[in-house]
């Protein structure tokens, strides 16, 4: 498949599922949104668990790229693990209409069993609290662990917030200092 095709797949499923939803979104809908037909989506054997992967794959390219650019720069460990959480909901803010939309059954599906590959996802957020442990400035816990309740913690209250209650972004993303506050050794007021 070309990565053209991909491409304009992926764009036109996040565009119908912006305006009707992940469940509701038809292959006539995705295939209109990204200008083909819906015989171009068969010829390239994409249906909807198909797009459903590229979408998953899309969600997680932006967000390894974008975690692992902001724990990989400079400066003490607490910034650094800020910085890994804000690019968490950012991603999650990129790819909101996908994955605000997905029931219990499809997230189950793309974070546990065919999506979103668990090598390395949380790997640079796990750096981050190792060298945080090792400094002094954050209490000692499980490095891997502390990351996946890190990134569940800050991804899914960023979508209920953003989704269920309608906060604005950066209120959203605000919330998520509580949870660097709470690794901290000790924790600032």
């Amino acid at each position: 498949m070309a990565a053209s095709v991909k491409d304009r797949v992926v764009e036109g499923a996040r565009l119908a599922i912006e305006e009707v939803g992940w469940q509701a979104a038809t292959l006539e809908q995705i295939a209109t949104a990204a200008g083909l037909s819906r015989m171009t989506l068969h010829r390239h054997g994409l249906g909807r668990d198909e797009i459903f992967a590229l979408l998953g794959a899309a969600y997680e390219a932006d967000f390894r790229e974008a975690v692992a650019g902001a724990c990989g720069r400079p400066g003490p460990p607490p910034e650094r693990l800020r910085r890994g959480l804000d690019a968490v909901c950012a991603a999650t803010e990129r790819h909101l209409a996908f994955l605000g939309g997905l029931d219990d059954e499809s997230d189950t599906r793309l974070f546990h069993e065919h999506g979103v590959s668990r090598r390395g996802y949380v790997a640079p957020l796990e750096d981050v609290i190792a060298d945080g442990i090792d400094d002094g400035a954050f209490r000692r816990v499980d490095p891997a662990r502390t990351a996946v309740l890190l990134v569940n913690a800050a991804d899914r209250t960023y979508r209920h917030l953003r989704v269920a209650h309608g906060w604005k972004p950066k209120e959203a993303a605000g919330s998520i200092e509580l949870l660097v506050r709470g690794l901290q050794a000790t924790p600032a007021l």
